[in-house]
């Protein structure tokens, strides 16, 4: 269902206010990557620090673009 609420996501216009994160043992990077995730991470901590990662790219982002 992954691939599925991105999918909705992107048919909302709603993909790119969102981050979206998949992991655990179950995926890989391969997976994340051909659902339309932002990142895999292997565990919880390694997402929370990706997230922390990708918030602020996200700001950066913004407040260079006025």
């Amino acid at each position: 269902y992954m691939k599925v609420v991105i999918d909705a996501m992107v048919e909302k216009g709603i993909r790119d206010d969102y981050i979206v994160l998949v992991g655990g043992a179950p995926l890989n990077e391969a997976f994340a990557d051909s659902i339309g995730a932002d990142a895999y991470c292997r565990d919880a901590a390694v997402a929370v620090e990706t997230a922390k990662e990708r918030i602020a790219a996200k700001r950066e982002a913004r407040a260079a673009a006025g």
